[in-house]
């Protein structure tokens, strides 16, 4: 255990841009989080960072930090396709575990990391920090409500204009728009409306099929209460409203863009007119370290654990067939 009880002894795996501009901040601002121990993928990488966050511990290698006493837990910034080893290793070693989100690339992967965790006792949950957001919460908790009524349709859009990629980013196994960003999306659809993606179609361009990592990615997928869900993610629209609309048999709620905005908007549509709420933009990554600062207290976030993210998984992998084979894939839960 870390050497201050008041405080979560984290240890950082990763040292990109996601956990130095994001997460890792969020952990200094908390105060019931300290960074005692860190790993990059080269010596001088961790050396640079351990100096920018005076990071005490700096470790060489995976199994080192892991068996390092001042670490309660561990914030698992590898590239996609390193998770499920570095999970594995985590649950073997008795250490919590924050992963970045996707949990896993294959299904079976993630079915075996989360009873890895589930039989060691340690608790895994996954970065999807736009779930912590008032405005999203807000909007799960009048759809659940029952307020619209019967889903029938779901939109939801992210998009930006990225720099090129580089490094692992290039290799459409691991990366991709749908990897970066559609898999926020796929999980804010399930969690915002109570129901799963049972049946999928997807389009990639560029086509993943010809070895590309892709850019923007559509899919259509149908619920399990029966409703139509489309998903939009895009790194080649700089001007886009990164929006959500809900429609139902009651009620339509839309919500104003949902990123690079200080205010959010959700506007309701029912038959005694139009109401608005609204609320000052979340920070979310500060959110996020503090949800699973309360897991290890004891009390349940909104973050999802490995079971619920097994799912996303799943529903990412029929995304995949759909692509390759141009058809509507079921999902197979992992």
């Amino acid at each position: 255990m870390s050497t201050n009880a008041k405080k979560i002894g984290w240890g950082i795996v990763g040292l990109g841009w996601a956990a130095c501009d994001f997460v890792v901040p969020g952990m200094i601002k908390s105060e019931g989080s300290a960074l005692v121990a860190c790993l990059g993928s080269t010596e001088e990488k961790t050396r640079e960072f351990a100096k920018r966050f005076n990071v005490p511990h700096v470790h060489a290698n995976l199994e080192s930090l892991l068996h390092d006493d001042t670490v309660d837990a561990v914030y698992i910034a590898l590239p996609n396709a390193m998770h499920h080893e570095a999970v594995l290793a985590g649950a073997k070693a008795g250490k919590h575990m924050l992963c970045e989100k996707p949990l896993a690339m294959k299904p079976e992967h993630a079915r075996e990391m989360t009873q890895a965790c589930q039989k060691a006792g340690v608790i895994l949950r996954i970065a999807h920090q736009i779930r912590l957001d008032a405005a999203v919460t807000r909007a799960r908790e009048i759809v659940q409500s029952g307020r619209l009524g019967k889903i029938v349709e779901m939109t939801l859009e992210r998009t930006s204009a990225m720099p090129p990629r580089k490094t692992w980013r290039l290799d459409n196994s691991q990366s991709g728009v749908m990897y970066d960003v559609g898999v926020h999306l796929i999980d804010l659809v399930q969690w915002v409306s109570g129901e799963r993606f049972v049946e999928v179609s997807a389009f990639t361009q560029p086509d993943r099929r010809e070895g590309h990592a892709d850019d923007t990615f559509t899919v259509l997928g149908r619920l399990s209460g029966g409703g139509h869900a489309q998903v939009r993610a895009t790194r080649q629209v700089p001007q886009g409203q990164n929006n959500l609309l809900i429609e139902g048999t009651e009620a339509s709620l839309m919500t104003s863009a949902l990123r690079w905005e200080k205010e959010h908007v959700i506007t309701l549509r029912d038959k005694n007119g139009v109401t608005e709420e609204r609320f000052v933009a979340s920070p979310a990554y500060e959110w996020e370290v503090q949800a699973f600062e309360a897991e290890l207290a004891g009390r349940r976030s909104l973050l999802p654990d490995g079971e619920d993210s097994t799912y996303t998984v799943s529903v990412t992998a029929a995304i995949l067939q759909s692509i390759d084979e141009r058809k509507i894939v079921s999902v197979k839960p992992g």
